[in-house]
């Protein structure tokens, strides 16, 4: 493990934080802000599965520890600021986070078999709450993210004029003049796609991080990415470092939340009087991260570079740096259509279950309706963006 002390020195050789926040103990922030008593009503440590490995993505989560908390193989534990209980944030993805066939919403019911524990929320997307609305329900309680940051990016140069909508993708594949990769069409948004009428012949299955295609095809083609990491990476490296411009897909109408904290839907009672008063802390805290990200970006560049992630996961504090202006500037974190940070749009919700709902099958429950997979029932409506 790593104390508080030795991660302050990395954090600054990392990241080039300043004499005054030197000066700070790590995880003062936390402290001072994040007081509501929550030990007499949530489990102490309280245990939050992440869906990948650390990122901008995850911050307001780090940011209710700050750079004060431990780090081992896989997790990432402190003190929730002053609120009498500790924190545990358990990597996702592959490596150290789960085990194989291990998800995030799966580990809140068969637990996360490396780390030998049931964590009390999970991540979860709102298409794979529906689907696996039987085997595994879930009920998201939070969504950091307003929209995903899965996005198709392009180059600039070779697609001046970009693409906006699923009719410019439609125009796109009839030019023959470069191929999609995606990770699958046969669900989720390449489903989707192709249900809109973009042709299946123009996708090629099986990204997984890559841009071999995009790079080989001198970007004729439009990949996959997130608009926190590919976007920034294939603009300053990654064999291309051209400018390159993107499209999220949550703006092609597949509006899709990702990485919304779930419960265990047989659990939700019996932890409703924490989430009552933890669930605002964690909005809170994501407005806080986005505001000023400088101490739980250290976190997390100080995490993966110390090995405590996967081995292949890196992530430098100039993309961390973008990673957390992108959340805003993309809209991926927003208060979206109110002035509220982390709640569930309904509308938004049961337009999503229209388009999966043909598709669902003996995962689902047959009797699984918008209003089951989430709940604005712990949001404080007063926390936002500002």
């Amino acid at each position: 493990m790593m104390n508080f002390r030795t991660l302050l020195l990395a954090v600054t050789a990392l990241t080039g934080i300043g004499q005054a926040a030197q000066a700070a103990e790590p995880g003062a922030f936390a402290k001072a802000h994040y007081t509501t008593p929550l030990a007499d009503v949530c489990p102490n440590p309280f245990i939050i599965q992440k869906d990948w490995l650390a990122q901008a993505e995850h911050g307001g989560l780090y940011q209710m520890i700050g750079a004060g908390g431990e780090m081992s193989s896989g997790k990432y534990q402190g003190p929730l600021g002053s609120t009498g209980i500790d924190l545990v944030l358990l990597e996702g993805g592959g490596g150290v986070g789960l085990g194989d066939g291990e998800t995030a919403y799966s580990a809140l019911y068969m637990g996360n078999s490396k780390a030998g524990v049931t964590p009390h929320l999970g991540f979860q997307e709102l298409d794979n709450a529906f689907i696996f609305s039987k085997q595994f329900p879930v009920v998201g309680v939070v969504s950091p993210l307003d929209k995903s940051p899965t996005s198709l990016f392009w180059d600039q140069a070779t697609y001046p004029e970009g693409f906006k909508t699923i009719d410019d993708l439609k125009a796109f594949a009839a030019s023959g003049k470069g191929k999609i990769y995606v990770s699958t069409i046969k669900r989720t948004f390449g489903k989707y796609l192709v249900d809109q009428g973009v042709p299946a012949d123009v996708f090629v299955e099986g990204y997984r991080g890559d841009g071999e295609n995009f790079v080989v095809n001198n970007g004729t083609w439009l990949n996959q990415g997130f608009v926190t990491s590919e976007v920034y990476k294939f603009a300053h490296g990654n064999n291309w470092a051209k400018p390159i411009d993107y499209l999220l897909i949550s703006d092609l109408g597949y509006s899709i939340y990702t990485g919304m904290l779930s419960v265990a839907t047989n659990r939700l009672e019996e932890l409703a009087p924490c989430l009552e008063k933890l669930v605002p802390i964690i909005q809170q805290a994501e407005v806080d991260y986005v505001t000023d990200p400088v101490e739980a970006n250290g976190t997390i560049v100080a995490f993966n570079e110390g090995g405590f992630g996967a081995g292949y996961w890196k992530t430098d504090a100039d993309l961390m740096t973008y990673a957390a202006k992108a959340l805003v500037d993309s809209g991926v974190v927003s208060n979206g259509s109110n002035a509220t940070l982390g709640d569930f749009d309904m509308a938004r919700v049961s337009a999503l279950f229209d388009l999966v709902k043909g598709g669902l099958d003996e995962r689902a429950d047959p009797a699984v309706t918008p209003e089951s997979v989430v709940t604005n029932r712990f949001i404080d409506p007063s926390i936002g963006l500002k």
